[in-house]
């Protein structure tokens, strides 16, 4: 199974890139940017996108060989969060479609909501000035 560390380089190569010239496109030191390539330093959320879209990918592509993987994915910030996603590149294609089904029709239902609630508001305000 290819590490994303060695996916990267590979990438790299093939693009005929040099790690100086990545590490200026996601402007970090080249060193850093070695250590990340030789697995030294873990990989964020943030890096793998920098790096997906230096190659011209989405994250998934990136990070899957074509294999069925298992990534650990953490997120930095107010809070950290973390999640395990596994499958082959067309399942999670398939599971983030998915998800972002759900979180649209999660706004949709927030809009209607909010919409109620300004309805109630309104009624409120009616009922107030006319003194019930």
């Amino acid at each position: 199974m290819t590490k994303i560390n060695e996916r990267i380089r590979i990438l790299r190569e093939e693009h005929l890139f040099s790690q100086e010239q990545i590490a200026e496109k996601m402007g970090i030191s080249a060193n850093s940017y070695g250590k990340l390539e030789r697995g030294e330093t873990k990989l964020t959320l943030d890096k793998l996108e920098q790096i997906a879209n230096i190659f011209d990918l989405d994250v998934i592509e990136l990070i899957n060989s074509g294999e069925k993987t298992s990534y650990q994915i953490m997120h930095y910030g107010s809070g950290t969060n973390a999640f395990s996603i596994s499958g082959s590149t067309k399942e999670l294609l398939n599971e983030n479609e998915k998800l972002q089904l759900i979180i649209s029709h999660k706004d949709e239902k927030i809009e209607h909501l909010q919409q109620e609630v300004n309805l109630l508001k309104e009624m409120l305000a009616l009922l107030k000035s006319s003194n019930f």
